[in-house]
């Protein structure tokens, strides 16, 4: 429990930063940036099991070598799909979103855990320390269900359950929801760009919601239509960038004022990138935000995506793992070579690595990637390398890669996807590689990402 606090608060810190996605963007992982140990991060916290450490509590946990152990204890790691019902309202979004902004409620579990904290007693143990975050969340938030019900659902989800004497939650507040659709957009200085409002009534009975919004740096302004609403209704937001406004980013902080609580959402604006041009770009030397199984959905036990030097391999004359398309750096599973062809090529089920959020403007866009499959003849149809957009409303199948019973030897070839539906929307990139059969030789890799306008 020790040992948790630290990878605790360090998830919490990254959500209060909220650094780009070139930086080190909020997270649940623990040690991706730097990449410890060649494979990654050390610790999942969303799901641990990713990375070999157990998700739930159990009467073993406390004879846990520490860091295995630790990896449990965060926003909801979950035991059933039952459990991940319950815990949804103490855990904040995953990697995949846009990550909560500092004047949202993502600071209350950092006060409640740091108030239970303040209660450790000598005779510190897991069902203690459900019982004082408890009691932290009653102090810290009189008057509310909402937080000390969210704490109790997060300790269950991790099989720590009810204890006897324990503190009831009272009745619950009135309270709200509010979220933005698309969370990002692009305009140039004196156009407008929108995005709708939408709000859900979380607890009581709906409340009369007034909305507003700030911009960080100052420049564009937003206006609502209708500006007062009911929880559970939605408005249409409309940005507006002055003339002469400066290129750049801009976050404005939407304000949805209730009758009884408070929220936020946060709006992520480009302006400036209407002309034709680059407007993301990486070619995989350095570490920029991919994010391993970002779903907490991977089964594959070895060869998993990683972003390194790829050493090549190859099978009687069948080329398999190739070096980079351009550089040293690409995105391969399992970069090493190994003793044989087979050490380290993926196996055991699916592997996935996903792109930071990449915001798009407005006009005709494209994307472009360098791709390769290799598989030898003990491959099938259940093996395959797929590579998806992911955005607000759905996905598209860019690539779509599937193994036979036959050696394919790897070779780089270039891929291109036109994204134009997706304009002014924030999207991923997300890569999925597949050894599903039987046990197969199989192995993918991809490199020299990049979306431009015309």
């Amino acid at each position: 429990m020790n040992e948790s606090a630290g990878d605790i608060f360090g998830a919490l810190t990254e959500h209060y930063m909220n650094e780009p996605s070139t930086l080190d963007p909020p997270d649940y992982l623990v040690g991706e940036e730097v990449d410890l140990v060649g494979q990654g991060p050390i610790r999942n916290m969303y799901n641990p099991s990713a990375l070999g450490d157990p998700n739930c509590y159990s009467s073993s946990i406390p004879s846990t070598e520490v860091h295995a152990a630790a990896a449990r204890r965060t926003t909801g790691s979950t035991c059933s799909r039952r459990a991940r019902t319950r815990a949804t309202a103490t855990r904040p979004a995953r990697p995949a979103t846009a990550p909560p902004s500092p004047a949202s409620a993502s600071r209350r579990p950092s006060q409640i855990f740091m108030g239970g904290l303040n209660r450790k007693v000598t005779s510190w143990s897991h069902a203690r320390a459900r019982v004082e975050t408890i009691n932290a969340a009653l102090q810290l938030f009189p008057g509310s269900a909402t937080e000390c019900n969210a704490v109790k659902a997060a300790w269950s989800a991790i099989n720590v359950p009810a204890q006897s004497g324990e503190a009831s939650c009272g009745t619950q507040q009135n309270d709200f929801s509010v979220t933005l659709s698309p969370g990002s957009g692009s305009a140039q200085a004196g156009g407008t760009a929108t995005a709708t409002v939408a709000t859900q009534t979380t607890g009581g009975t709906a409340q009369q919601v007034s909305l507003s919004a700030t911009s960080s740096p100052s420049g564009p302004t937003a206006s609502f239509s209708p500006a007062t609403i009911t929880s559970g209704q939605s408005s249409t937001m409309t940005v507006t960038v002055p003339a002469g406004t400066a290129d750049g980013t801009y976050k404005l902080t939407v304000l949805a004022d209730g009758a009884s609580v408070d929220r936020t959402a946060t709006y992520t604006l480009t302006v400036g990138q209407g002309q034709p041009g680059t407007v993301y770009s990486d070619d995989l030397e350095s570490g920029t935000g991919w994010t391993t199984n970002p779903n907490g959905t991977d089964t594959a036990t070895a060869g998993r995506w990683e972003r390194g030097t790829p050493q090549p391999t190859s099978y009687s004359g069948t080329s398999l793992q190739l070096a980079a398309a351009g550089g040293s750096g690409a995105l391969v599973t399992g970069a090493a070579a190994g003793t044989d062809a087979g050490t380290y090529d993926l196996d055991g089920g699916v592997s996935s690595v996903q792109s930071p959020a990449i915001s798009l403007p407005s006009g005709t866009l494209s994307l472009k990637f360098s791709w390769n499959f290799a598989y030898l003849n003990n491959s099938s149809t259940d093996d395959y390398l797929r590579v998806r957009v992911v955005g607000a409303n759905g996905s598209s199948t860019v690539l779509n890669q599937s193994g036979a019973a036959a050696n394919k030897a790897g070779a780089w070839q270039t891929a291109t996807y036109d994204l134009s539906a997706y304009a002014g929307q924030s999207v991923r990139i997300l890569v999925e590689a597949a050894d599903n059969g039987t046990a197969s030789l199989v192995e993918a890799g991809i490199d020299n990402v990049s979306v431009t306008k015309a």
